[in-house]
């Protein structure tokens, strides 16, 4: 729906339960790996064959283990200082987007504070392309420096999914034209979102196209990368 400035509403975040789950499960099954993993490794190449422990291997234990208690209690102590900073909504209304935490702060990207690209080829509101390292976000400029723009936080035990995601962008992105139309947004944060830039509306059907070329493409690539080592190594993988 298209608004104005008068009638611009405010929308808030509808948190997605189901991701939001399953990624503390994934976060908590790693955490219980590396667990596993530093204290079953040493106590199974200890206790190997039954053997007795050496008198070296006791002043290791004695060593290690507080150590290794002392950096879980440290990390434990660190994650309760974090979760204070823990989104635990995200809105859009005609000023900017807002992150609330779990401490009361809000922490805002106002459209007011937005100004013009200093760099060449960047438009004023663009698109970082995602890495296997960090994902893809929005941006503005604030004084000539790049001010992330997020509609979701992916920290593990700090993450905040939200089901209406594109829509929220697509709030944010109709605030932009209408309160700061000097600002250029990328075509590409139009397309990378399924937002069509006419009716601000999220395309729910472009999206599942997107997924469904993305598992095709996929499925193509274990197939190609399956025949050719079956045919130069004389074995498959999938079939």
């Amino acid at each position: 729906m298209i608004y104005n400035k008068e009638n611009f509403p405010k929308i808030s975040s509808e948190r997605n339960t189901a991701a939001t789950v399953a990624i503390y499960m994934l976060f908590g099954l790693l955490c219980i790996a590396m667990l596993v993993l530093f204290v079953g490794i040493p106590l199974s190449l200890q206790l190997e064959y039954n053997s007795r422990l050496s008198n070296e291997e006791m002043i290791f234990n004695f060593i290690y283990f507080p150590l290794l208690f002392w950096g879980i209690w440290a990390l434990y102590k660190n994650y309760l200082q974090q979760k204070q900073k823990k989104v635990i909504l995200i809105s859009v209304d005609q000023h900017g987007v807002h992150h609330y935490q779990y401490d009361g702060t809000v922490k805002s990207v106002l459209y007011k504070e937005l100004g013009r690209s200093g760099e060449s080829y960047v438009n004023d509101i663009d698109r970082k392309v995602g890495t296997k390292y960090s994902p893809a976000y929005i941006f503005g400029f604030k004084d000539g420096v790049k001010v992330p723009i997020h509609f979701s936080t992916a920290e593990n035990g700090l993450s905040y999914v939200p089901k209406n995601k594109y829509q929220l962008i697509a709030h944010f992105l109709q605030g932009a034209t209408l309160f700061c139309p000097h600002l250029k947004i990328s075509p590409v944060v139009y397309t990378s979102n399924f937002i069509n830039p006419k009716t601000f509306e999220f395309d729910k059907k472009a999206e599942r196209i997107a997924i469904f070329i993305a598992f095709i493409l996929v499925i193509i690539i274990l197939v190609a990368v399956d025949l050719f080592l079956k045919y130069t190594k004389g074995f498959s993988i999938l079939f």
